[in-house]
């Protein structure tokens, strides 16, 4: 806990300022299940196996790559595969409801709306969402919607815009404006799914 508060304090990742609000709402949770969409240095799946621990949890972490981090959790599982997979055979497979999910992969429109499109069949209004980077970097609190890029990571405005075409109705979201923006999201209800 005292490496996660120093990372908060001083850390110069650009989601180190995040890791007690991820910790604290993963450990709220009182989840099962975690899933982590994006790895990179583990910045965040420190603060996300620390809850699990607490509660039991199993933590799917999923990366296109092999990173080199190192994890002291039997329930934590390395998946290395596209985001969008992993979640279409989760569908599949009906693995439980996932409890608390962080988003933080490849940040174009189109990627981060298809995630969303599966999540919405897998979770349930209790399932607790948490997306990096709809900011603009460092403490601009202005949401990323760029849609001149065509191409790359930040593609046709980016995860915000895939957020920002949600149906109120269904979502609610808010953002912390800080290390480019957390999002919380969570689904109110569905009428076309009816999981628990």
């Amino acid at each position: 806990m005292k490496e996660l508060i120093k990372s908060c304090v001083s850390g110069s990742g650009d989601s180190d300022r995040h890791g007690i609000v991820i910790f604290s709402i993963a450990l709220a949770s009182k989840g099962h299940t975690f899933i982590e969409l994006g790895v990179r240095d583990g910045h965040t799946t420190k603060p996300i196996v620390e809850a699990a621990k607490i509660n039991d949890a199993e933590v799917y972490s999923v990366d296109v790559d092999r990173r080199d981090i190192s994890v002291n959790y039997k329930k934590w599982n390395y998946c290395i595969s596209d985001s969008i997979k992993f979640l279409e055979n989760w569908e599949k497979d009906k693995k439980p409801t996932p409890d608390f999910i962080y988003i933080d992969d490849w940040h174009s429109y189109q990627q981060v709306k298809k995630e969303l499109e599966i999540i919405d069949r897998i979770c349930s209004p209790s399932t607790v969402i948490l997306l990096h980077d709809l900011m603009y970097g460092e403490t601009c609190p202005f949401y990323h919607t760029d849609l001149t890029l065509n191409f790359g990571q930040w593609a046709e405005g980016g995860p915000y815009r895939a957020v920002a075409e949600l149906n109120p109705q269904f979502w609610e979201f808010s953002t912390l404006p800080w290390n480019n923006g957390l999002t919380l999201l969570r689904k109110k209800y569905s009428n076309k799914y009816a999981r628990k």
